[in-house]
């Protein structure tokens, strides 16, 4: 248990049987789409005379189909290939889609099937584009439009064609809706078939754009601004309702091998508000519990596959003290080791078909670390137990965890204990367990033992131990970081001397670290001599160096510290684009100062008069979620500041999507004070004024926040108007319960020099 591994070891070996989102954080956030396959566009140039030559169908006398006509002509010149179109096909096209229109509104599947045949037959199908949408939920309602008997061939044909060609443009309602027909009609083969045919089709599909989204909040919450705290982001992929009843159809099988082998051949995450919606449309409450298991277990599988998303996950969740989401996902892959049928592997022996997934032992480190963030080591005990219980022995990265997770807790006996122990085991430290070890005792304010630690390092290095490599620097620039914040800046100024002449090559990191340290404390000399240190050495500043120059500047009193580091990005050839101005403006909020929140709006309004570098929504909400986050020196100022971004933002016509007001409203939260709390809340009310729809990442957000500042009346009414309009299950569930039973996080802040 973890008390051996922070107790001196005896001579004789040590045998340790110690420490040394859902699935499972649902994650409720805008996520990443995956990335389509690049393609080249063809032009988009047309002949606007060619454009006035095209006729208006003459069967079309109906106002608003007209009007509907002209749209499609327009929106045609912007498809893909439209340039090789002749005319005739043209006028074809037109007046076959309206008809086709007509066809699907009326339900005359016949003559549907007909239409789509004349233009399937003269190769124009690939015009229809954004049209898909619409035929996809048309046809979608015609799935179901006669239950009492078996589904008529042809019609069913016709349907079928439809929904995979749409499907393959990314809308899938009607191929969804068809393989729940089918499924619901225990025909789990013709759902997989049909399932398989839209792979088929999808994977020899030619350059396409991705359809929009129905609602332009889902394209902003895809492509807008990622919450720091959420990692593995939902999925808006749009087959993930596909994949879903993929796995319905299997589990009607009784095949959870199948269904686990379509979500890691597919790995989307499917979302609670889905998943909902798909279990809907199921009456067998046991059928929809089955499916319920089978995308648990899946989506764990699915996880677990992604190792470095995973570690990033836990490590997220921790620095949010999120300890409730780790154990719930913990839990989950321990009874993915010990179900009646397993399906996660803790070896590569063990791997088979039904449990193709191994865990990984950077995933044990990564659960370990996690737990040690959370203050909650009997966990961390556990997980070092579970390990070994499955004979999985801790090597090098586990140990290096366990020495990251005592130094987020300030232990630094425990780290040395641990150590110790460790090395008693005959594992030979490796380059980032020196790095962990060395900042746990630089942290604990105990530099001459984390010195030694150092030197041993060194020793290594030069006996050839370890390799005298690049990948080394992280531990220099940790000891540079050091020996600064423990008061010995002439010992750092000769390790970076060392470096330049006998390596390994100081990099940005390692300057920025000196150019922190004496811009913080305006010593503008040194703040010179590195920079010309910097520039010897080939080496470009990035935002995080102008910052600190900048800070160094304003602190000595120099007016013109902006043109000044403009000059110097000039000189750096280093182009003052809108990202760098924005990550400049950003370093200085985070200052907390109000010369650095002066310095800020006056890079701001440099911007807006800058045509090369103009704000953009990102910018704006950046500066919003500071001024809210922060409790300023100078309330007034701060105030005033606010009400000019809003002013500028409307000014130019940016307005908050819900992506921007989850972050604003998190950053609200953030702050203690009672002004704090007021802003989210004001946020939320214009959200529900502007009837943006609220989904879980905004319940998560709203809950997540008030359980931290402990309002526990206000989060009562927003749990009762949470329930108005969705039923919390997962992580939102958890929060609910949180609530009711008014239970508070659990946190821990180590208090140390950034």
């Amino acid at each position: 248990m973890l008390r051996h591994a922070t107790t001196k070891a005896r001579r004789t070996p040590v045998v340790l049987d110690f420490l040394a989102p859902t699935a499972f954080g649902y994650r409720l956030g805008s996520s990443k789409v995956q990335p389509r396959p690049s393609v080249t566009k063809p032009s988009k140039r047309h002949d606007t005379q060619r454009l006035a030559e095209f006729p208006v169908s003459v069967h079309a006398q109906n106002p608003a189909i007209l009007c509907q006509n002209i749209k499609q002509r327009i929106s045609l010149l912007s498809q893909p290939g439209a340039a090789a179109v002749s005319d005739p096909d043209i006028n074809f096209f037109d007046e076959k889609v309206v008809e086709l229109r007509l066809a699907l509104k009326a339900g005359d599947i016949a003559r549907v099937g007909e239409l789509w045949s004349q233009l399937e037959d003269r190769k124009l199908l690939r015009l229809l584009g954004r049209e898909l949408r619409g035929f996809s939920e048309r046809a979608a309602q015609l799935c179901f439009r006669d239950n009492s008997g078996p589904w008529d061939a042809d019609e069913r044909k016709v349907i079928e064609g439809i929904a995979i060609a749409a499907a393959c443009e990314g809308a899938v309602n009607a191929l969804t809706t068809c393989m729940i027909r089918h499924i619901k009609r225990g025909n789990s083969q013709a759902a997989l078939h049909l399932y398989r045919r839209f792979l088929a089709h999808s994977s020899y599909q030619t350059a396409s754009e991705p359809l929009p989204s129905s609602t332009q909040e889902d394209i902003e919450d895809a492509n807008g601004l990622a919450l720091n705290f959420l990692d593995d982001q939902l999925s808006h992929q749009p087959n993930f309702s596909l994949v879903l009843a993929a796995i319905a159809a299997y589990a009607l099988e009784d095949s959870f091998e199948g269904a686990l082998k379509i979500m890691l051949e597919n790995p989307v995450r499917i979302n609670q508000s889905a998943q909902k919606e798909f279990m809907a449309s199921f009456d067998d409450f046991s059928f929809r519990a089955k499916v319920q298991s089978y995308v648990h277990r899946v989506d764990i599988a699915r996880l677990i596959s992604r190792h470095h998303s995973l570690s990033t996950h836990i490590a997220n969740l921790s620095s949010n003290q999120d300890l409730s989401q780790i154990q719930n996902l913990y839990r989950a892959i321990i009874e993915g080791l010990n179900d009646p049928e397993p399906y996660l592997a803790v070896r590569d022996s063990q791997k088979s078909s039904q449990r193709p997934v191994v865990i990984q032992e950077i995933n044990w480190a990564a659960f370990l670390t996690g737990f040690l963030r959370c203050h909650r080591r009997d966990l961390a005990e556990n997980l070092w137990n579970d390990m070994l219980k499955y004979g999985v022995q801790p090597s090098v990265i586990t140990w290096t965890a366990l020495l990251d997770g005592f130094d987020s807790m300030g232990e630094a006996d425990a780290a040395s204990t641990s150590w110790d122990n460790m090395v008693s085991q005959g594992i030979r430290p490796g380059i980032l367990t020196y790095r962990a070890v060395i900042s746990t005792l630089f942290n604990a304010r105990r530099p001459d033992d984390a010195i030694e630690k150092f030197a041993i390092f060194k020793r290594e290095i030069a006996n050839g131990s370890l390799p005298d490599t690049e990948d080394a620097l992280p531990v220099y620039n940790t000891v540079l970081h050091g020996l600064l914040n423990n008061g010995r800046p002439g010992d750092a100024d000769a390790l970076l001397q060392n470096l330049r002449q006998k390596g390994p090559k100081p990099d940005i990191v390692s300057y920025n670290t000196f150019l922190r340290h004496h811009g913080r404390r305006g010593e503008f000399r040194a703040v010179s001599v590195l920079l010309e240190r910097l520039r010897e050495d080939g080496l470009t500043g990035d935002a995080f160096t102008f910052s600190s120059v900048l800070s160094a500047l304003l602190k000595v009193g120099r007016t013109d510290a902006i043109d000044i580091i403009l000059s110097l990005m000039k000189r750096q050839n280093v182009e003052p684009n809108v990202a760098v101005f924005s990550a400049i403006i950003d370093q200085q909020l985070r200052e907390s100062s109000e010369q650095g929140l002066r310095t800020a709006m006056e890079l701001l309004q440099k911007m807006e008069t800058n045509p090369d570098a103009q704000p953009n929504d990102v910018t704006y909400t950046g500066v919003l979620a500071s001024l809210h986050r922060q409790v300023w020196p100078n309330t007034a100022l701060a105030e005033e500041c606010r009400r000019y971004v809003l002013k500028r933002m409307k000014e130019r016509n940016i307005r908050s999507n819900r992506v921007t007001y989850h972050i604003l409203i998190k950053a609200c939260l953030e702050n203690s004070e009672p002004e704090g709390l007021k802003g989210a809340l004001g946020y939320y009310r214009e959200m529900a004024n502007r009837k943006i729809p609220m989904n879980y990442d905004t319940w998560y957000i709203l809950l997540h926040g008030l359980i931290s500042r402990e309002e526990w009346a206000v989060a009562d009414e927003m749990v009762e108007d949470l329930l108005r309009y969705i039923k919390p299950v997962g992580a939102l569930e958890s929060l609910v319960g949180r609530i009711q039973r008014r239970t508070k996080y659990n946190t821990h802040h180590s208090s140390r020099e950034e």
